[in-house]
């Protein structure tokens, strides 16, 4: 990728995904496919595409799941259904918002990515890098697999009887069952191919936002071990001005990247544990020899579980990283350096006091203890109170 002296790409390469790891190449076509690409030029073949994608599929299919809340029967059935689908349906929209409207900003930050000052120096930088995005593809492509055999189970209700569709019980009141084969083969098709689209939007901005949080741990890799490097007061003056500018590139992305997604996984972080607890339940209340949609309930509720965890597994190493970044510092040899480079040591010490974190709407942490803490204790308790009252019932 070509770069200008400033060290950021040309923007004749900015729409060039060549260069990025697959998992961001597949987000990129997940855009084109859901009519979410928002980049110049764009031909009015495909100005047309999106505009009957977001028609067809996007408003049709969240209206018609909307509509399936006035005709559920049982006070359960409609609980678990605004729990298991209205919530999941929410959140996508709100990444579909995201992405379309912020497109040229999430640009900027994957091309900060690939900056010629984000490249490692040498063979022992290039080792931490090579071992930060093996880390990155380690996590997101199990992610991308569930999720694809979570909706592809959804087939399993073709080897049922009763003809059920596999999402929403009613359409429009088109008519279906063994009479009307031909409309419950179209009708199913359709549900499933839009529920699959969903996903992929819903995939697409995970995998960005934990690629990106995966970037900023690499570089904060980096930086640490140049600071661990300094031996003298020479090679301290030589670096530190780079150091802290890189530092604040980080500071400044990690910033960025928290206000861009901050809606999206605020409503994320609260609706992941009812979604969870509502697998859960079903796949439990549901789970014997005769019932294979149990398998569909049982891969959603990982899948949900895999979405929350990575970007608190990626936030969780940012703070982390950053937080060793003083320890970094202090083992350079300052002690061998000047007293004005000390003093300067000292002071970036102290500015360093509070790590870098992800917060979405200030509430939410990205890191590991929110994900315990916030979505899968919340998800036990709602699992054990609906158990609770089923048992009751019997």
């Amino acid at each position: 990728m070509q770069t200008n002296q400033q060290g950021t790409p040309d923007n004749n390469d900015k729409y060039r995904w060549s260069d990025y790891i697959p998992p961001v190449r597949i987000t990129v076509w997940v855009w084109k496919i859901c009519g979410l690409y928002n980049g110049e030029p764009l031909s009015s073949s495909y100005r047309a595409y999106r505009a009957v994608f977001h028609i067809f599929l996007m408003v049709v299919y969240l209206f018609t799941l909307s509509l399936n809340i006035f005709v559920m029967q049982a006070f359960e059935q409609l609980v678990l259904y605004i729990m298991y689908i209205v919530f999941t349906e929410i959140v996508m929209a709100l990444k579909a918002i995201v992405t379309y409207y912020k497109f040229d900003q999430l640009c900027d930050l994957y091309r900060q990515t690939l900056a010629s000052d984000f490249k490692p120096l040498d063979a022992e930088e290039e080792q931490l890098h090579r071992k930060g995005v093996a880390s990155i593809n380690y996590y997101l492509y199990p992610y991308l697999i569930t999720t694809n055999m979570a909706v592809a189970s959804s087939c399993l209700y073709l080897l049922q009887e009763d003809y059920r569709l596999p999402y929403f019980p009613w359409i429009l009141g088109i008519e279906y069952g063994p009479t009307k084969r031909l409309n419950y083969g179209l009708l199913f098709a359709y549900q499933v191919v839009g529920m699959y689209l969903h996903m992929l939007i819903n995939v697409a901005i995970d995998v960005q936002l934990s690629y990106l949080l995966g970037m900023i741990s690499i570089q904060l890799d980096l930086i640490g071990k140049r600071f661990r490097t300094l031996h003298t007061s020479e090679q301290f003056r030589e670096s530190f001005v780079d150091l802290m500018n890189h530092y604040q590139k980080v500071q400044r992305m990690t910033a960025e990247i928290e206000k861009l997604y901050s809606s999206a996984y605020f409503a994320q972080f609260g609706s992941s544990g009812l979604v969870i607890c509502a697998s859960a339940f079903k796949a439990s209340s549901m789970f014997n020899l005769y019932e294979l949609t149990a398998i569909q309930n049982l891969l959603y509720m990982l899948s949900m579980i895999f979405q929350m965890f990575l970007p608190c597994r990626f936030g969780n190493e940012v703070t982390h990283k950053s937080h060793l970044l003083r320890t970094s510092i202090y083992s350079s040899r300052w002690y061998e350096m000047g007293l004005q480079e000390r003093k300067t040591l000292r002071m970036l010490l102290q500015r360093m006091n509070k790590p870098l974190t992800l917060k979405a709407y200030y509430f939410f942490n990205y890191n590991l203890q929110a994900f315990t803490t916030v979505t899968l204790n919340m998800a036990y308790s709602l699992y054990a109170l609906l158990q609770r009252n089923a048992l009751k019932q019997v």
